[in-house]
């Protein structure tokens, strides 16, 4: 699974509200990663559990993640996600980002 992209439902497309980036739901297979670790420039993303476990690492923590748990990524904040081979639920999470200064 690892190296194969997650599955992303768009549900409201990239900017069509000014500095909005967007809201999707992701779908993390067992075994799949968003590694290593990105930044954005000057995105705040907002991340929402809806189902299953994962690790979330935030600027070198790791947070475990549990359905109902959300969490802010602030611009410049090393990120990134993985989901244990030996989860059996994919780990779904509500998604979307807000850019802030010049686009």
């Amino acid at each position: 699974q690892q190296g194969r992209p997650i599955t992303k439902k768009q549900l409201l497309d990239p900017f069509l509200i000014p500095n909005f980036a967007g809201f999707s739901v992701a779908t993390f297979l067992p075994g799949q990663t968003m590694m290593p670790e990105h930044e954005h420039e000057s995105m705040h993303e907002i991340f929402f559990v809806l189902e299953g476990t994962g690790t979330f690492r935030i600027d070198g923590t790791d947070h475990k993640l549990e359905p109902g748990m959300m969490l802010h990524i602030a611009p410049k904040e090393k990120h990134g996600i993985w989901v244990p081979e030996e989860e059996e639920v994919a780990l779904r999470m509500a998604v979307c980002g807000v850019t802030v200064g010049d686009l």
